[in-house]
């Protein structure tokens, strides 16, 4: 089995720190929740990177259970790159720009 190495890109990790400072504010504890689910989905995403659709040349999406967002990364060699971490609801073509860079 490949073992990849995860890089969260400094946009992906502002995104993860105002999510949780939202659902902070509205219910204690509820943070803490949401980064469970997000570690829970990066570790399936480490396993094998490769389940996940396809939503742009090669960005993959992966979706949080529970919780409203989705994790977007590429697969380059054996380097996982996350470079957003969105609501569902938020638009696509923010992400977009990111994984032009």
């Amino acid at each position: 089995m490949k073992s990849f190495r995860l890089i969260i890109n400094p946009f992906a990790e502002e995104d993860l720190k105002q999510a949780k400072k939202w659902y902070d504010l509205q219910l204690e504890s509820l943070g803490d929740n949401f980064l469970q689910e997000i570690k829970k989905t990066i570790s399936h995403i480490q396993k094998n990177p490769f389940q996940f659709q396809k939503v742009r040349k090669q960005t993959r999406r992966a979706v949080v259970k529970r919780f409203p967002y989705l994790i977007y990364f590429v697969v380059n060699d054996q380097v996982i790159n996350v470079f957003a971490v969105f609501h569902s609801s938020r638009s696509p073509e923010v992400w977009k720009e990111r994984d032009k860079e």
